[in-house]
């Protein structure tokens, strides 16, 4: 099962990652742990994601994966060491086949039992198999733990490191809540559909395993690890596209709009999402298959045919032909106001936006929705010329440098400082010591 899925997996997460040298790297580290596992004649196949969500997970017969954003957060080789020991923990430890006969592999993503567990996972799979996420124990995760902290043992690397990662995952979920203008406390209870699977009492558990081994001159390889990272594609990816702040910009596509302020911007490689107050969000897609006929015919008699639409519209947009109606629709989360909206690029290119609303929010809401619909444009060719993607890069601190100095030059209109600390595993009240080695992120 997992040769089979192992292509479709690739494509679902935007292809593999990486130079060949990077890849070696990678590969270099999970066979060396594989071989302290205890089915060290398996076959193991290690490979980097292009994905900027910072997540790890294995699958049947030995396929374990990494994205790019999580070596991204990771501070050293045995941090990464202890996200690959972990996933072969997984696998030594028999939990994908004790589930074998379950479909675990229907939603590309949903099986896959990782250092996150459901819920990033959750959002590649559309939360199709919910009952799948719940199967994978609090059990599963600590066993995983447990031969992940004895594989770095025996290999040397420091065995504080899965702790340390664990609580820099737990750091970056956190952040990730504030963003949301959620409550960063919800990641410490254990649910897999509603919190962050790296809870307070699981980097405290991996940080007592850690202290029950003696390893003699523990290695991180920080210097190395940090000079692998230095040029690593930070954010989406250009084929998919840049998040700036509010704006969703596509240099190969050459077009922009702008969500309001409070919402959040999410990418895929199937749709862009602005997620907002109160389960409001913006959905953004490209139409199936060209239409002929104006585009109030496209949403009346297309795209909304089975809708029962209202306030139908011909608008104009930055000179673009576009369409609008207004209906309702029923979803998990209960029943939202939706204004639907397609814009015709050129003959062959249709675009769309979805408003979901709650109807108690949809008044406030509108303007500010009203004004992303009209935000909608095309690039020049020089515009989309101008873009460059954000990379990580590695800078020595020089004398003066402090952690507020050096986070003002991140290219963020919001919680630059957080980003810089999260990203660094540091408080902006420590001492920086001159020459010393920190990640930063700029525009290539």
């Amino acid at each position: 099962m997992g040769r089979e899925n192992h292509p479709k997996i690739i494509k679902e997460f935007g292809g593999e990652y990486g130079t060949p040298a990077l890849k070696r790297y990678v590969d270099g580290i999970g066979q060396l742990l594989s071989k302290t596992s205890e089915r060290p004649d398996l076959k193991f196949t290690f490979t980097v994601l292009n994905s900027d969500i910072v997540n790890a997970f294995a699958t049947a017969g030995g396929y374990v994966y990494i994205t790019r954003g999580l070596m991204a957060l990771a501070d050293h080789e045995a941090q990464l060491a202890g996200v690959l020991a972990h996933e072969i923990g997984h696998i030594t430890a028999l939990h994908h086949a004790r589930r074998h006969g379950q479909s675990i592999l229907a939603n590309i993503g949903l099986a896959a039992v990782g250092i996150l567990g459901g819920r990033e996972i959750a959002k590649v799979g559309q939360l199709g198999a919910t009952t799948l996420l719940q199967s994978f124990s609090r059990e599963n995760e600590y066993e995983a733990d447990e031969l992940g902290v004895r594989y770095l043992s025996r290999v040397g690397f420091d065995p504080t490191a899965m702790a340390g990662f664990l609580g820099k995952l737990r750091s970056d979920s956190r952040l990730s809540a504030l963003r949301r203008s959620e409550s960063p406390d919800k990641v410490d209870q254990f649910n897999y559909l509603a919190t962050h699977p790296a809870p307070a009492a699981r980097v405290q558990r991996a940080t007592a395993l850690a202290r029950k081994k003696n390893v003699k001159n523990p290695m991180t390889a920080r210097d190395i690890y940090l000079s692998k990272l230095d040029g690593l594609l930070y954010s989406n990816d250009p084929a998919e596209g840049f998040i700036r702040g509010q704006d969703f910009l596509h240099p190969k596509l050459r077009f922009a709009f702008t969500v309001p302020d409070g919402f959040n911007l999410r990418n895929s490689n199937k749709a862009v999402y602005a997620l907002g107050p109160n389960k409001s969000r913006i959905i953004f897609d490209r139409a199936g298959k060209p239409v002929d006929g104006t585009m109030e015919n496209y949403v009346g008699r297309v795209w909304g045919s089975k809708m029962r639409l209202r306030d139908m519209e011909t608008v104009r947009v930055n000179g673009l032909e576009a369409a609008t109606a207004t209906t309702q629709v029923r979803t998990n989360n209960g029943t939202f106001n939706a204004r639907l909206t397609a814009f015709r690029v050129d003959t062959k290119t249709i675009y769309r936006m979805i408003f979901l609303t709650a109807g108690a929010d949809t008044n406030g809401l509108t303007t500010g929705l009203r004004r992303t619909t009209y935000s909608f444009r095309r690039l020049s060719p020089a515009e989309a010329s101008r873009l460059r993607p954000l990379v990580l890069r590695i800078v020595s601190v020089q004398r003066g440098d402090t952690v507020g100095s050096l986070a003002r030059r991140m290219p963020y209109s919001d919680f630059k400082l957080e980003r810089f600390e999260v990203l660094n595993g540091i408080s902006r009240n420590d001492r920086l010591r001159r020459g010393q080695k920190l990640k930063m992120v700029t525009a290539n």
